[in-house]
């Protein structure tokens, strides 16, 4: 397992909206995340960005999209979410795995559960691109 502490800059994604999803690799299989994230291919998006906001029932919102350059430049019917600029872990899978969006939330659950980093539980964001392209940044304090 390895990462890199990185600073990001803001960043606007807009999106689709999915309430009340936990953060990680379990929300992964099937239902309502992966119909979304199809919904987002079909727009002929190549690079899908799904942010992941912590509410206060303990779960997480979700925009699951598309770096945009503002309100503007949002498709009609979707949202934007600003994740402010900070210090984030970037997390890349780690060598040929079947599924490398669940292999980088397990390298950050490890990560923080071994106190090799402090997790801010704010934004949360996770970048795929085909075939099987993942970072993950994970926000700290």
């Amino acid at each position: 397992m390895g990462f890199e502490i990185v600073k990001c800059s803001v960043v606007d994604v807009g999106g689709l909206v999915l309430p009340n999803v936990d953060a990680g690799s379990g929300e992964r299989s099937g239902g309502l995340m992966e119909f979304t994230r199809e919904r987002i291919l079909e727009r002929g998006v190549a690079e899908i960005v799904t942010v992941y906001t912590p509410n206060t029932e303990g779960d997480s919102i979700a925009v699951v999209g598309y770096r945009c350059d503002g309100p503007e430049h949002l498709a009609e019917g979707d949202v934007m979410v600003r994740v402010q600029a900070g210090y984030f872990a970037r997390f890349v899978p780690d060598g040929p795995v079947d599924d490398p969006i669940e292999d980088v939330w397990k390298q950050a659950e490890v990560a923080a559960q071994e106190g090799k980093i402090d997790r801010a539980f704010a934004e949360e964001i996770e970048i795929t691109r085909a075939p099987s392209g993942v970072e993950l940044f994970i926000s700290l304090t």
